[in-house]
């Protein structure tokens, strides 16, 4: 079996071509990773599947103005009758297309106007079909489909289901009558309307991301959508990832007879994260220090802005820093690259911390899986005034949490104390419904989604 992987960016290579998907996968079966990121990358996974990966460079599609323009009317289309179908105005947050510069911002203007022409589902649907054949006319799509008879796959996976090359791609294998599938790459992404690439069939994190598409991808065959889980929590239950808490206190600089408070930080469209570190560690350092905690500081790894530097300089007694192990690509690509380390490193944070505190991340998903209390962030700062919090945590993807008391609820700075003494409690209240929500959230056992998504694979590569 040829089995060809489209990995658009960094995020993919680490939850797919990391996890043990491609371990369960026949020796026999050829596997190819079409990326757009550099070719050292697959030294990385071969070492670690002790298998042979064949690499394939993803050209750059380069959109000209009319396939933006119908993108971008579509995507705003979508979003408009996702607001009206869940009620919820958050949505339209989403479509964050403005301070681009004069040009940029009537482009969007002009995409916003064309969307109201397209209000019923009926019109949208008319137009993602005329953006559909605009693609397959770009010489782009004649590049691809030469590239997929080339490769002759039996099936095409795709890991991200926003990236516009894949998305031309897929078109070719779908001409060429090789089986797609398509992953989405987050629990929060559906309501986004940024499903680019057009799939036959799809996997999905959990039945309720199912019951999401069929809402607001009615157009989508159900029985086309695959509930598989996904690989990026597999990782926790490595045990050959696991560093012992002597290490890795030691690793990182860290007080062994303190507790962890991990401070996970969001990428910069979350403008105030270094505020709230800041409000942290001067609320903490309150505390007797016989019962104050430390923090240890895990920002994106896509944020190389250092915005975090002063606070860390200021309180280095309490916060420590354990930076993301991702790369700079050497071939002067302008990626960082995850690394295996990183995701050794993730997984001993979420092990050898006591709680997580952040706005509204993932992570408190990842923290459940350790049986780690997460503090949602729920107030704003009064120097910031075009980004909120409170509106934050209103996203449409937080209506999965079957009560409010999932997490911990941070609502002002007077309540940091208070709620970290909270989560660092033996058993707080919040963790079983945090795990509850987790479930919710992804299917379980969580061991199981790279077999899952595997047998999905080989089943639709026969169909």
């Amino acid at each position: 079996m040829k089995i060809c992987f489209l990995v658009p960016d960094g995020m993919g290579l680490r939850n797919y071509m990391f996890s043990k998907l491609l371990n369960k996968f026949d020796v026999s079966d050829e596997i190819t990773v079409m990326t757009i990121l550099p070719e050292q990358i697959i030294d990385e996974v071969q070492n670690l599947h002790n298998r042979k990966i064949t690499y394939r460079l993803m050209s750059r599609c380069s959109e000209a103005f009319t396939g933006k323009l119908l993108k971008e009317t579509i995507t705003y289309a979508r979003l408009r009758y996702n607001t009206k179908k869940v009620k919820n105005d958050t949505i339209m947050l989403n479509w964050t297309r403005k301070n681009k510069g004069i040009k940029l911002n009537f482009f969007y203007l002009l995409a916003s106007f064309l969307a109201s022409f397209y209000a019923s589902y009926k019109r949208i649907l008319k137009l993602e079909k005329k953006y559909c054949n605009y693609l397959r006319k770009t010489a782009y799509f004649k590049q691809q489909t030469e590239v997929l008879k080339e490769l002759n796959p039996d099936v095409i996976f795709c890991t991200h289901q926003r990236s516009i090359d894949a998305s031309v791609i897929t078109e070719a294998a779908k001409a060429l009558n090789i089986p797609t599938v398509g992953a989405i790459y987050s629990w929060d992404n559906l309501p986004k309307a940024r499903l680019l690439v057009r799939s036959k069939y799809y996997v999905v994190w959990s039945e309720f991301m199912k019951e999401e598409m069929n809402a607001y991808y009615p157009e989508i065959d159900s029985k086309n959508i695959f509930i598989t889980g996904t690989p990026q929590f597999e990782f926790y239950f490595d045990k050959n990832l696991h560093q012992t808490r002597e290490e890795f206190f030691k690793e990182w600089s860290l007080d062994p007879v303190r507790k962890v408070l991990c401070f996970s930080g969001n990428d910069l469209t979350f403008p105030c994260d270094d505020l709230y570190l800041q409000d942290i560690a001067e609320e903490l350092m309150k505390m007797p220090e016989n019962e104050r905690p430390q923090i240890l500081l895990r920002r994106c790894p896509v944020d190389l802005s250092g915005r975090f530097d002063k606070v860390v300089a200021k309180y280095p007694e309490i916060i420590k820093v354990s930076a993301p192990l991702w790369r700079s690509s050497k071939e002067g690509w302008d990626f960082n690259l995850p690394t295996y380390d990183d995701v050794k490193l993730l997984v001993n944070v979420a092990l050898h911390s006591n709680a997580v505190i952040n706005v509204g991340s993932t992570m408190a998903h990842d923290f459940a899986v350790m049986g780690k209390p997460a503090i949602y962030i729920n107030y704003d700062q009064p120097t910031v005034k075009y980004w909120s919090a409170i509106v934050n945590n209103k996203y449409q993807h937080f209506r999965s949490m079957p009560s409010v008391s999932c997490v911990i609820w941070l609502n002002s700075k007077m309540e940091i104390i208070d709620a970290v003494k909270r989560a660092l409690q033996e058993h707080p209240a919040e963790l079983k419904e945090q795990q509850e929500w987790f479930k919710i959230i992804a299917l379980h056992p969580v061991t199981e989604a790279s077999q899952n998504i595997a047998k999905t694979i080989k089943t639709l590569a026969t169909k």
